[in-house]
């Protein structure tokens, strides 16, 4: 797997923005960021994912209901 420093190389050489490849990977933006700082890894569906987008081949990953990490927001019940 890549380091961050070489996704961001990737992107950047491809001309593809961190938002474009949030929303490829169905990732948030700072993720994304994240990723390239070498905070976070991402998961083995979401690297592929990247590569694809880099290259411009294949599909951008299914948009996910609950993504794993978000929070859900509670909206307080009426009584």
């Amino acid at each position: 797997m890549l380091s961050g420093d070489r996704l961001k190389f990737l992107r950047y050489t491809h001309n593809v923005t961190q938002v474009e490849m949030a929303e490829w990977c169905d990732v948030s933006e700072r993720f994304v960021g994240m990723v390239e700082h070498n905070e976070c890894k991402p998961s083995q569906e979401v690297y592929d994912a990247w590569i694809n987008c880099c290259y411009g081949i294949g599909k951008p990953l299914a948009k996910r209901e609950n993504k794993k990490g978000v929070k859900k927001t509670n909206t307080p019940t009426k009584k």
